[in-house]
């Protein structure tokens, strides 16, 4: 998830002009709320960065699990390699063939969206559910399924698979720095990047400056037809237990972490705690570590 809990937040400040940053890490979350990748490029479709939270575990009721409900699912680590995602849970190994789509389809629940989605075979079910000993199924979105963006959507991307927002999250390395400096007045250790659960990581922006750009254009020739493309439709990320998180275990390792960002960000009459922002892509195509990306 990108532990923003399906909260959102608009922007307060005013942007201050242009600013170049470059994009120093790229992610992408196959199985919502599951251990993430490392990417260098990221590829864009009509739907979201390829792959990226394209699958989610849903209970026996089709509501979708939670990493702050189900620290557990944060053991569950992904591969995509060919046409499979390679699951790790404990000592198993489970794979995930999506050349064909699921046959079986089914309405599941995400935050308040109901979506349809294919539900994969019993024996990827059963082994995740013996891993996390509660009976769960692993669903797919594909074609069947339609979540809308709503005042969210661009042109060319209307919709959104098993994100708590928009197609795309971006963080700020100044910004967590800031952070990690206030947990180190406390005697805290560092937080780090990869709980925030973001796709995008960029330098070279003063720290929570990115609240104040509506507009994110990556410069790349190869990213798309025109060389370029917008990120737009900005709303800020809304925090919750998931980035005091550790990664690997899910259990809470930090408190101070939402507590000391409680205190330097909490917005007046508001009860959001924010910390990075969603984006819509303008179109499809690829972004790359060392891209530059004007903001204005």
């Amino acid at each position: 998830m990108s532990n923003g809990g399906g909260s959102e937040t608009a922007k307060t400040e005013t942007a201050v002009g242009p600013t170049t940053a470059r994009i120093t890490g790229l992610y992408i979350y196959p199985v919502k709320s599951c251990r993430g990748i490392a990417v260098n490029e990221l590829k864009l479709t009509s739907s979201g960065p390829e792959h990226d939270r394209e699958w989610m575990i849903v209970d026996e009721n089709n509501k979708f699990l939670t990493l702050r409900n189900f620290p557990k699912l944060a053991e569950i680590k992904t591969s995509i390699q060919g046409p499979y995602l390679h699951l790790y849970a404990g000592t198993n190994k489970i794979l995930v063939d999506f050349s064909q789509e699921c046959e079986q389809v089914e309405d599941v629940t995400v935050w308040n969206s109901v979506v349809k989605a294919g539900v994969e075979n019993k024996s990827i079910n059963e082994a995740l559910s013996e891993f996390l000993t509660k009976t769960v199924k692993l669903v797919r979105y594909q074609s069947q399924s339609y979540r809308d963006l709503g005042a969210g959507a661009t042109l060319a991307v209307k919709e959104t698979r098993f994100t708590d927002s928009r197609p795309l999250l971006l963080v700020n390395e100044s910004s967590l720095a800031d952070l990690n400096s206030k947990l180190a007045v406390e005697g805290k250790a560092p937080s780090e990047i990869e709980r925030f659960r973001a796709n995008i990581i960029v330098s070279g922006l003063s720290a929570y400056s990115e609240d104040t750009y509506s507009h994110f254009t990556v410069k790349n020739p190869a990213a798309s037809p025109a060389g370029s493309i917008d990120l737009t439709n900005q709303k800020q990320c809304g925090r919750c237990v998931v980035i005091t998180q550790d990664v690997e275990t899910g259990k809470v390792v930090s408190k101070e972490t939402l507590k000391i960002l409680a205190d330097e960000r909490k917005q007046e009459n508001s009860n959001k705690i924010p910390f990075g922002v969603y984006l819509t892509p303008s179109g499809v195509g690829t972004l790359c570590v060392g891209d530059s990306i004007e903001c204005k």
